[in-house]
């Protein structure tokens, strides 16, 4: 735990130096603080963050008071990048004019071809979602909507867009809450064309909303890039969002690829967890793992008490809508900074590769000279069994007050390389804040979603899917015949940098008759480093089983399957514990043929599980242990 983070540190979790290394001490080095606008009376923050293909930092939001969507981009030393926008700075409304016409964003996301999109609410009499679109250079991307800007009135009152992501095929999907007749709120959900037309296949019109509880507020999203399905993360609530009172659980929605309620999630397509007994819950950030889990983050807080000793908490939700009993306790994490009475916040979730969880928010630690409290930022990293991970700052916590005078809130976290970012606000009247915290997360170039092989007469056929590559020149086949000695039989060139899925495959034509054939990937990036896939064992035969084999059995870390032939389209590798809860998915793509893949089950305890191959019309199931 660090109050203060030292710039000379080479501790994971404090400031780097490298970052804005030229700033003062009210201004880095480590941070920026900065003030978009340029007028004294205007508040700035700092709400969503992505990074460009060349690793630039894109800091989305609004300025409040005279209201405006906001975009600074940032180079990786920390300064302005002048080719963005004007000094690297873009401010927008849907209209120019009076404060009437007012606007704020919230989310924000990259496409493929490294347009930005942002969505969050346009005020021209009552509130609207609004969503614009820009070019690489800031300017607005005018084949969208009109002039780059779309507004959409969903019912009676107000309506807030709060995230926004895009599907494999283009289509944005945005989703807030928005007001009924009755005063209260409903999640919603809108879908629209890549030029910005509301979606007709979507729900009604292009539009979704669902009633929960009185008070129903959504914050986080996710597309599952195999099925299409919907997910939203948010709070209900029996009262309205800005008192924090009443009981609010955290509660997420699953919606099919056409809008309707996914009765395969939850009950009816909901899940809604209550954290505490008389507690306020809020959910307020999202992010899915690789397997299809859902880790979300937010708030407890004792029911109607604004400011009372809030703590944060992190859940891990399997694809089903349960809670994943192998996280924390019970599937849930909680944690304050200080273990005594002091309110914590968390704003933001984001994943490491390596499956660790950081959030970000702030804490009311730091003292000030009236004897008063005034609020930090803060980091916590938990481990991915969803305890607080001791190699970050010694105890999973760093906290540090960069406006010395005011507050600090940590609003959105992005993890990139060996740093974390970090967004919001600062000071006051707040302005924009950015910051920069070590890590130890290794980059790795891509991320590969699918490994298999395919026996097919005398041939061995590897196929791979990523969802992303970053500075990828090639994949290296290699192969063994003890796991232990390889040596490359072929390559395939990469696409070098993508943020879509992307498949690949290789044809080993003189595969090893003797004995087993492991294969592995060796992943080269431009500047010559590599990393390597899991191992695939073929055990090459002239008869294949028909029946789902795994092995070694029992297993420590890595499961070998082997699915029967018969299984086509999307294909799902489903491992239950014996109480029948659905603790890991694995997802590919099958063509009829059988196919070896791996499952990585190190994180599970030791203990007997099933393992399911459904394609929705084929199953086949088998057991193994876990030691």
């Amino acid at each position: 735990m660090a109050l203060l983070c030292l710039y000379g540190s080479a501790q994971v979790g404090s400031l780097d130096p490298s970052f804005n290394a030229l700033g003062t001490n009210d201004n880095g080095p480590g941070f920026r603080i900065d003030n978009p606008s340029g007028l004294p009376d205007v508040y700035d923050f700092g709400t969503a963050m992505a990074f460009t293909s060349g690793g630039k930092i894109l800091v989305g939001g609004y300025t409040a008071n005279d209201d405006y969507f906001l975009l600074v981009r940032y180079t990786t030393a920390g300064t302005l990048d002048n080719s963005f926008g004007t000094g690297g700075i873009v401010r927008a409304r849907s209209e120019d004019g009076p404060r009437g016409n007012s606007a704020r964003g919230y989310g924000m996301v990259l496409q493929p071809d490294g347009k930005i999109v942002i969505a969050g609410w346009n005020w021209p009499g009552d509130k609207d979602f609004c969503v614009m679109r820009f070019n690489e250079d800031g300017s607005f991307d005018t084949d969208f909507g009109t002039g780059g800007k779309v507004t959409t009135n969903l019912g009676p009152g107000n309506d807030e867009a709060r995230n926004v992501a895009i599907q494999n095929d283009g289509k944005i999907v945005v989703t807030g809450f928005s007001f009924n007749a009755a005063g209260n709120t409903d999640f919603a959900v809108v879908r629209y064309t890549p030029d910005g037309d509301l979606d007709g296949s979507f729900g009604s019109g292009g539009i979704v909303k669902t009633n929960i509880n009185s008070y129903d507020i959504a914050q986080g999203i996710a597309i599952d890039k195999t099925t299409g399905t919907i997910t939203i993360a948010g709070t209900s609530n029996s009262s309205f969002e800005n008192t924090h009172t009443g009981n609010g659980d955290f509660t997420l929605v699953r919606y099919t690829s056409g809008g309707a309620l996914d009765g395969n999630f939850g009950t009816g397509g909901i899940a809604t967890f209550d954290i505490g007994t008389g507690t306020f819950d809020e959910a307020r950030s999202m992010a899915v793992q690789p397997d299809g889990q859902l880790i979300v983050g937010g708030i407890t807080k004792p029911g109607g008490a604004r400011g009372n000793n809030s703590d944060v908490v992190v859940l891990r939700v399997t694809t089903d809508g349960s809670l994943d009993g192998n996280f924390g306790t019970g599937g849930k994490a909680i944690a304050n900074y200080t273990g005594l009475n002091s309110d914590d916040d968390c704003n933001s979730v984001a994943l490491q590769n390596d499956g660790k969880i950081v959030i970000a928010g702030c804490v009311d630690i730091f003292p000030t000279s009236n004897l008063d409290k005034k609020l930090g930022t803060m980091l916590m990293r938990f481990t991915p069994a969803g305890v607080l991970d001791v190699n970050f700052d010694g105890d999973g916590k760093a906290a540090a007050n960069l406006a010395l005078t005011d507050d600090d809130k940590g609003l959105v976290v992005a993890v990139k390389s060996d740093r974390i970012y970090l967004a919001g606000t600062s000071g006051g009247p707040p302005d924009l804040l950015v910051a920069a915290f070590k890590n130890d997360n290794v980059a790795l170039p891509i991320v590969l979603t699918q490994f298999y092989a395919q026996q097919q007469t005398s041939n061995v056929v590897l196929q791979w899917t990523t969802s992303s590559e970053e500075n990828v020149a090639q994949f290296v086949v290699e192969r063994s015949s003890d796991g232990k000695t390889f040596k490359t039989i072929g390559t395939v060139a990469a696409t070098g940098n993508s943020t879509i899925s992307k498949s690949y495959s290789f044809t080993d034509q003189s595969p090893l008759t003797t004995s087993d054939n492991y294969y592995r990937l060796q992943v080269r990036d431009l500047n010559g480093s590599f990393t390597y896939s899991k191992i695939l064992i073929i055990k090459f035969s002239t008869a294949i089983s028909t029946n789902l084999q795994v092995f070694p059995n029992p297993v420590t870390s890595v499961l070998q399957v082997q699915i029967p032939g018969g299984f086509t389209g999307n294909t799902s590798l489903q491992v239950y514990d014996l109480s029948g809860h659905l603790v890991k998915v694995n997802k590919l793509t099958s063509n009829g043929i059988a196919l070896n893949t791996t499952i990585d089950i190190t994180r599970l305890p030791a203990g007997v599980y099933t393992l399911k191959a459904t394609d929705g019309k084929t199953s086949a199931i088998t057991r193994f242990v876990k030691k």
